[in-house]
């Protein structure tokens, strides 16, 4: 049985146990294990690769990039990679198709939904200058069928799939109450990001079936359409002052990565707890706790997806996207200690704790 399915049959507190330990039970495949190269290696197989991947990424290379890279090593797939930037505005994605286009790659991986969208366009609408003929991985992209990516995870139908990250919202708002309780769950929307209406709409969906409150705050837009991140900590005391148990920070990335510091520095002035659907931000930023896959193992799936395309020869289309079915629990003792809301010892025994300060620790 999955961890979905037990996730919809259990207490958020027994759930909360079997996501955590079946993923700490989880063991990559020998072939899917991380290495580590010295450059004489790296410069090597840049020199026999006998293919190009462009990797397009609004940030820089982290762990799910890790994993990926890592996979074709071990499975012994020479590969020279074009790292390619996007600024994640709309006045450079033409600039971005261009620049991959003259890479001239054998397959394309990218990261987050803004930026599969703006290289691959939507399924339905004209293809336009989108890039409809070279294969596309995705990582990172928390719905791609909502967000119009693909038709369905099963058939693709297109140039594009690849792996979703986030655990389904009702496995964790079951973790987010095994930790504590909460009758008004705050959410901050981006109308920039197609992703923040898509969890927006469900939460409300699913705090009328689980009785609880949504307490939303819709970052403005400047004058060009892109959100004003000098708001958000404003947005975030509104927030917090209408009584919000706690910040949901879904996998958006303007907020959960571009300026997740804002977010979880303005949540911790105003004595709010956070929980985030992504990592980096718990990990490398304030957010309180969080549930999602881990990110090397993201990137090994969409490794194998990548190798099934460029060696064994399979049709983009024909391979299903996919959401990985185990997850990582995640505290930031850190920001535990400084809100004074410790967690249950059930969730200590399963969690990854990190910034566990000398004064908590005792």
């Amino acid at each position: 049985m999955s961890i979905i399915s037990n996730a919809l049959r259990t207490s958020a507190a027994v759930v909360l146990l079997a996501c955590c330990t079946a993923h700490a039970q989880q063991q990559a495949p020998a072939s899917a294990a991380s290495t580590t190269s010295g450059g004489a290696a790296a410069a090597a197989t840049a020199a026999t690769a006998r293919y190009t991947i462009a990797m397009v990424l609004p940030r820089d290379e982290q762990n799910i990039e890790a994993g990926f890279t890592s996979y074709l090593q071990r499975q012994d797939i020479p590969v020279r990679y074009v790292n390619i930037r996007f600024s994640g505005k709309a006045d450079d994605i033409a600039d971005m198709r261009s620049r991959v286009r003259a890479a001239n790659p054998d397959l394309i991986y990218v990261w987050g939904t803004p930026t599969a969208l703006a290289l691959a366009g939507k399924h339905d609408q004209p293809a336009g200058t989108s890039i409809r003929d070279i294969p596309i991985v995705f990582t990172e992209v928390t719905d791609p069928v909502g967000a119009g990516l693909i038709p369905t995870l099963e058939q693709p139908a297109r140039n594009v799939t690849g792996v979703s990250h986030v655990a389904p919202l009702p496995v964790q708002l079951n973790a987010i109450r095994a930790y504590r309780p909460f009758t008004k769950l705050g959410f901050l929307h981006n109308p920039a990001e197609p992703n923040s209406a898509l969890i927006r709409d469900r939460l409300k969906e699913l705090a009328k079936a689980q009785n609880f409150e949504v307490v939303e705050a819709s970052l403005p837009l400047l004058p060009g359409g892109a959100p004003d991140p000098s708001q958000i900590a404003t947005q975030i005391q509104g927030i917090a002052q209408q009584g919000a148990d706690l910040l949901y920070v879904g996998p958006i990335t303007f907020l959960a990565y571009t300026h997740r510091d804002a977010v979880t520095t303005a949540a911790l002035e105003n004595k709010l707890p956070t929980f985030c659907a992504t990592e980096s931000i718990v990990r490398q930023s304030g957010c309180m706790f969080g549930l999602f896959s881990n990110g090397a193992n993201i990137g090994r799936y969409a490794a194998s997806m990548a190798r099934q395309i460029l060696v064994e020869k399979k049709r983009t289309q024909d391979i299903p996207a996919s959401t990985l079915q185990r997850f990582s629990l995640l505290i930031n003792m850190r920001t535990v200690h400084a809100l004074g809301l410790y967690p249950p010892m059930l969730l200590l025994n399963v969690a990854e704790v990190i910034n566990v300060e000398a004064q908590a620790a005792k």
